[in-house]
């Protein structure tokens, strides 16, 4: 008698079950249903080759210059940096010398990320300017990790951060009124932006792997952009996605930039799992505390 009792209520479960599965899985239809996405300039794909290599700096002058805007963004930004100096920067090659060829060249990359959602808005408190300046620290303070870690390729650790979260701007782009819901549960359930989207069936983790494939970028990107939550998978300890997510934290437990619900949190498990020392990271804090006004200030000039 009791286990006929109980059926029913199984049942009424597993139909409770499967009807959030099919709510889940609605956003997913309607993304992978999509044919007109965001593209990526071809000139983001030239300049993704030079930072996987040691470009010569007439090998990146050859890949800007004839990008009109591209080359008018980065003399105003080498002319702001050095402000000081008598003489206006008008040559490509010198902002280039002046500048250093790995900083002009993810600055350009950046550029080129930016012009793909710059007809996008900001929504309910997600400054899109925000966005961007969290996403450039996030690949900063990447970058310095990895160095400190003695990683390979130490340099594509900028672009990585920097695309962490792409996945919440193509939300944005695809969805606004959705992810204006999405923002508004979370600031008042004070919970990570995450966990708002997941419930919807848009984790921006899932979207930015999409995006990211779509545009056909390296593998070490897509694994980054989906993993940097959570860097274990099938028993596996990712570095390059756990270097993103102790980054990412990082920058937002420092509140290098003001942005909602972000991954704030405790980062001595990823210390201990990277075999970081407490005092190295206490330096990296301490450096970015030193450049968090200058950093803001330089970024602020491309975007």
């Amino acid at each position: 008698m009791g286990q006929a009792e109980k059926t029913p209520l199984k049942k009424e479960a597993l139909q409770a079950e499967v009807y959030n599965m099919l709510l889940l899985r609605t956003p997913h239809n309607k993304i992978l249903e999509v044919k007109k996405l965001p593209t990526l300039p071809e000139v983001a794909y030239r300049l993704l080759d030079l930072l996987s290599g040691e470009p010569e700096i007439s090998e990146l002058e050859e890949v800007i210059r004839y990008d009109q805007s591209l080359t008018a963004k980065i003399l105003s930004v080498a002319n702001s940096a050095y402000s000081g100096s008598q003489k206006e920067i008008h040559s490509l090659e010198r902002a280039i010398v002046l500048l250093g060829i790995r900083e002009v060249s993810e600055i350009a990359f950046s550029i080129c990320v930016f012009s793909v959602f710059k007809p996008l808005r900001n929504v309910g408190n997600f400054n899109l300017k925000e966005f961007w300046l969290h996403s450039i620290a996030t690949g900063i303070t990447a970058r310095i990790i990895a160095q400190a870690l003695d990683a390979k390729n130490e340099d594509k650790f900028f672009t990585m951060g920097l695309l962490h979260d792409i996945g919440r701007v193509l939300l944005l782009h695809l969805f606004p009124e959705k992810f204006e819901e999405i923002l508004l549960h979370q600031e008042k359930s004070g919970r990570s932006l995450l966990v708002e989207e997941m419930e919807c069936g848009l984790a921006h983790t899932w979207m930015g792997r999409w995006l990211l494939k779509r545009w056909g970028l390296p593998e070490d990107f897509i694994l980054a952009a989906r993993f940097h939550h959570n860097p274990f998978y099938k028993e596996r300890f990712l570095m390059e996605p756990a270097i993103i997510k102790l980054a990412d934290m990082t920058v937002h437990n420092l509140n290098l930039v003001n942005l909602p619900g972000g991954q704030k949190g405790n980062p001595e498990p990823l210390l201990y799992k990277l075999g970081f020392t407490e005092d190295l990271y206490q330096a990296i804090l301490e450096h970015l505390s030193v450049i968090r006004e200058s950093l803001k200030e330089a970024w602020s000039q491309v975007l």
